[in-house]
């Protein structure tokens, strides 16, 4: 591809020799007729002038087809890169910074703009253009020195003003109105996406959405044109600059040209060449275009930097998981096994158990503080948390306490600000980030309802499990979602969303089912740790206690975290951790912290109180109604 754009621009200035031979040629060439030396000459130049056309032709066509390759090329590091450097660090505090989302917004739109597919077309142009602009400089210093040089001078100011001015633009983007282009990006998804649709449309919310977001992206806009205006100045004075050298340049060929210093066809050559040094200065939508990918990949590097990416080339290298894409053929897996499946379980069956070897694990936090960046107080400070291998406990609390940071921090998705957190005795931030994952299962209340098949909605909470059927079966069945299985209508492979073919959206319970089994996975792959960060939120008070008490007895050799505010769903559990003011305040069992009549025994007598009341309640207003 370099030598082809060296090439196509030594091109055009051999073609301005050959046309100005041509031109030269021609008038003896007329006089004296085609045989003539003149004649001969002039044909050697209108075939050099026409090769040349046909060569520009076919290294134009062959660059197109090198530049598709290197456009893909160009999209598949783009991707690798800040997929890399989002998903390497270990924890996510980094991610939630407002310079990184402003890089990975730029990184959206540049994608999103399909910028990438003209980048290496509008690099090969910039690059051939200049190595034109440089050939007919050196072919206009054979007329006189100073004419390349003043020519030269005219467009390096015009290059100054106009770079500055995409410049001042980009970072503009980057800084001040990035945050408005965020904002004006999420408003736009209000308006067009599926997900505030039924929203939008019950509370008649369209117009205010339209004129939002028209209000925000002017802002962010302005923000932009008021960095650009800022140069206007420096525009005018470039203009003023390559107007004059030209000027100059034209008015000293004219004279020479007059005296009968310059024949036709050398005022021709010098000519042409003037005007292909304008190749050496601003080429608009070309120098915009590569502009524009320098500094998205100045922005590569730094989110690189930022993130602490120290070897992009492994990353991947360690995903084993896409060597298993073969798996994926659509097909029936037992049919293809050729076995029954797994038999149902029955009372009494043993509880899951890990298939690699692992064991239930031992958490410890010693003097934890922790605060969000940019919190005026801390959430965790000076926390101490032993939980023993095997052990279950419940964590609880009023709102704000904390309960989710802890959890957080547990699954190392935060480092502390001071204190450890362990697992198994090993500091968390020695492990490394694909070991620990295989040690944890994790459900958040906000959990993620992927927009792919029930198989990888499940087998999500251990990739090993993907091509184990059986396994995934029994995991659902454990989490009450077997029946879900056999009512879609593409078994396994019915991509949970619609809008899909076959595509099927499940109901809030149906998700929280298939939410558990991806947790049951994660034991069934080797988790030794299980939290429940308040999933059941959407049940009822008498179905989650339910669910959790027979999801402890299938998880009664693993060592379990349950995250609820109420209290009555977890009290079964082996042990019970109030937290207050960012540290343990209470811890015990459900009778021994009852026992204490202070703030767990409170708490649970107030819950217990008002779902006593409730039935009376309805009771009343049933009679109240009957009775009028």
């Amino acid at each position: 591809m370099a030598i082809l754009t060296l090439v196509l621009g030594l091109l055009p200035n051999a073609t301005v020799l050959a046309t100005g031979m041509l031109v030269g040629a021609l008038p003896a060439a007329v006089d004296e007729g085609i045989a003539s030396t003149a004649g001969r000459h002039a044909l050697v130049a209108l075939g050099l002038v026409t090769a040349g056309f046909f060569a520009s032709g076919l290294g134009l066509a062959f660059a197109r087809l090198l530049c598709e390759v290197m456009n893909t090329r160009l999209m598949q590091v783009v991707s690798h890169t800040a997929g890399t450097a989002y998903l390497a660090p270990k924890n996510i505090a980094e991610l939630e910074s407002p310079e990184v989302a402003g890089d990975l917004d730029a990184i959206r739109d540049f994608e999103r703009t399909g910028l990438y597919v003209q980048t290496a077309w509008a690099l090969r142009i910039l690059v051939s253009m200049r190595i034109a602009g440089i050939g007919a400089a050196a072919i206009l210093v054979t007329f006189a020195w100073w004419a390349p040089v003043v020519l030269i001078a005219g467009w390096f100011v015009a290059n100054r003003g106009a770079s500055r001015w995409m410049e001042r633009g980009f970072a503009a983007t980057r800084t001040e109105g990035g945050g408005q282009l965020r904002r004006s990006e999420y408003l736009r998804g209000l308006a067009t996406g599926p997900s505030a649709a039924k929203e939008v449309r019950v509370f008649g919310l369209s117009e205010w959405v339209v004129a939002e977001y028209t209000r925000t992206w002017l802002e962010a806009m302005s923000a932009i044109w008021r960095a650009r205006r800022t140069n206007v100045r420096g525009i005018a004075l470039g203009t003023t600059a390559v107007v004059g050298a030209y000027g100059v340049v034209f008015a000293a060929l004219g004279w020479q040209a007059s005296q009968g210093d310059l024949s036709v066809g050398a005022l021709t050559v010098y000519g042409l060449a003037a005007l292909g040094m304008g190749e050496l200065g601003f080429l608009g939508e070309p120098q915009w275009r590569v502009g524009r990918a320098a500094a998205l990949a100045r922005q590569l590097l730094d989110l690189e930097k930022r993130l602490g990416v120290d070897d992009r080339a492994s990353f991947y290298d360690r995903a084993s998981f896409y060597d298993r894409a073969s798996f994926y053929d659509r097909a029936s897996f037992y049919d293809m096994a050729g076995v029954d499946g797994p038999a149902p379980r029955r009372d009494g069956d043993p509880p899951l158990r890990p298939s690699t070897a692992g064991g239930p694990a031992d958490i410890r936090l010693e003097g934890v503080r922790f605060s969000y960046r940019g919190g005026s107080r801390p959430v965790l400070a000076g926390l101490d948390l032993h939980v023993p291998a095997g052990q279950s406990l419940a964590i609880v609390g009023l709102n704000g306490a904390g309960k989710t940071t802890l959890t957080k921090l547990i699954c190392g998705l935060y480092a502390p600000d001071a204190g450890r957190v362990s697992v198994d005795g090993r500091d968390l931030r020695t492990f490394d980030p694909a070991e620990l994952r295989t040690r944890l299962g994790v459900i958040f209340q906000s959990f993620i309802r992927y927009e792919l098949s029930l198989r990888e909605n499940v087998g999500f909470g251990s990739l090993d499990l993907l091509d184990k059927p059986h396994e995934l079966e029994s995991a659902l069945r454990d989490a009450g979602g077997l029946d879900l299985l056999a009512e879609l209508p593409a078994g396994w492979d019915t991509i949970l969303a619609r809008g899909y073919p076959d595509g099927v959206d499940l109901s809030g319970g149906q998700w929280q089912k298939v939410a558990l089994a991806r947790a049951l996975a994660a034991i069934r792959g080797g988790a030794g740790l299980l939290i429940l960060d308040e999933p059941t939120a959407n049940l009822d008070v008498r179905a989650e206690a339910e669910l959790f008490d027979r999801f402890l007895a299938l998880t009664r050799d693993t060592t379990t975290i349950l995250v609820s505010h109420r209290l009555s769903s977890v009290r079964h559990v082996d042990r019970i951790v109030v937290l207050d003011g960012g540290r343990v305040v209470e811890d015990g069992s459900h009778d021994e912290l009852m026992a204490t009549g202070e703030t767990y025994a409170t708490m649970f007598t107030l819950q217990a109180q008002r779902f006593d009341d409730e039935p009376k309640d309805r009771e009343a207003a049933v009679e109240g109604t009957a009775h009028a």
